[in-house]
């Protein structure tokens, strides 16, 4: 924009000044100067003294033909633009004073619509800059913020696995302190009773009474442990059933399968995490009446499937809740496929693995729409 008004404004004035005035040589080189400074000044240095250095030029040119004193205008632009406002008042003034009578009220028109333009310019540039700095730091942040998300995934993961490791550790002393001891007494017991049979058959008949009695204490003991362990209901159904319950914008049908102890809790994140964008987005974006989810969990994989009657394209757009999906898939070795019709609805189909051997159905394998 800088250039596009000092060169036109450059452009009007030499046209006047070649049109009113006498061609003299010295008003072509002083424009060529002007011109030549003035390239300099915007592609390297726009120093404050080869402002000074043009203006004496202008008003040298001036002696001349008068009308070189309306070149004082971009002068007046690049003092305001700059912020030197001391300055540009000097340069008006300056003008006004050597200016004829007759070209007074134009050169002031002319300076006060340039000044008045290059504090907007200036003020523009400004607010551009700080709109491209806040936007590098929101990027910033949300590079940051993803690493640290991704972190946060991988520590859940070890986490739960130690988890997993100290409850099998437990539960392998509690079966061996309350019921190993015990069966090996019974054990014991009984290889007495068998050899004491033909000498005693009475005592050996109440060792093995008393060894049924202990093995039937054992067995309550064994129950006992193994209900206490087992968890009082599926981890994570609860909490899906009820952030379908919160949802309000129109009808949910919750369908699932399979045992979810078989899913660990970094991948009931990702789920839960996933159903409650996708509800977000249905509710934001989408006119849909109808709401369909399935939660299907193997062996290998956990496969989400949810489905709305929507018709409005703007949930075809893929935006940060859509890429948050797909990264939170990816960054635990699944696939996520997304599409949309406008008679067909939209449709999200999440496949998270559970082990290896689920993991190696997605190598090498590219999400896609």
């Amino acid at each position: 924009m800088i250039y596009l008004y000092k060169t036109l404004f450059l452009l009007s004035i030499v046209l006047q000044i070649i049109v009113t005035g006498t061609k003299h040589y010295r008003e072509i080189i002083i424009v060529l100067m002007l011109t030549a400074s003035n390239i300099y000044r915007e592609k390297f240095n726009n120093s404050i003294i080869l402002i000074i250095a043009e203006s004496v030029l202008i008003l040298i040119g001036a002696k001349t033909n008068n009308q070189f004193l309306m070149l004082l205008g971009y002068i007046v632009f690049d003092l305001s633009y700059k912020g030197m406002y001391r300055w540009t008042i000097l340069a008006i003034l300056a003008g006004v004073y050597f200016i004829n009578k007759e070209s007074v009220i134009s050169f002031l028109l002319i300076s006060g619509i340039s000044g008045i333009l290059g504090l907007v310019v200036e003020r523009l540039e400004h607010r551009e800059d700080e709109f491209k700095t806040a936007l590098d730091d929101e990027r910033r942040y949300r590079y940051e913020l993803e690493r640290t998300k991704l972190q946060l995934l991988n520590q859940s993961r070890d986490i739960a696995h130690i988890a997993e490791i100290k409850e099998r550790n437990r539960i392998a002393r509690q079966i061996h302190d309350s019921i190993g001891h015990s069966i090996s007494g019974i054990l014991m017991q009984l290889q007495a009773a068998v050899m004491i049979h033909d000498k005693d058959e009475a005592k050996s008949m109440e060792l093995l009474k008393d060894s049924i009695d202990k093995l039937s204490n054992s067995l309550t003991v064994l129950r006992d442990t193994v209900h206490n362990i087992m968890p009082r209901e599926n981890l994570g159904i609860e909490y899906i059933k009820e952030i379908i319950d919160n949802f309000h914008f129109c009808s949910v049908d919750f369908k699932h399968s399979g045992d979810f102890n078989l899913v660990p809790a970094n991948i009931m994140e990702i789920i839960t995490a996933n159903i409650k964008e996708a509800l977000t987005n249905v509710s934001k974006h989408s006119n849909a009446e109808n709401v369909c989810i399935v939660i299907d969990i193997n062996e290998r994989y956990v496969r989400l499937l949810i489905k709305d009657d929507g018709t409005s394209m703007n949930m075809g757009k893929e935006g940060l809740g859509l890429s948050g999906m797909r990264e939170r898939a990816q960054n635990a070795g699944g696939n996520i496929s997304i599409s949309f019709g406008p008679e067909e609805g939209f449709l999200i189909v999440c496949v998270t693995p559970l082990n290896m051997e689920g993991r190696g159905l997605f190598e090498g394998s590219n999400s896609g729409r």
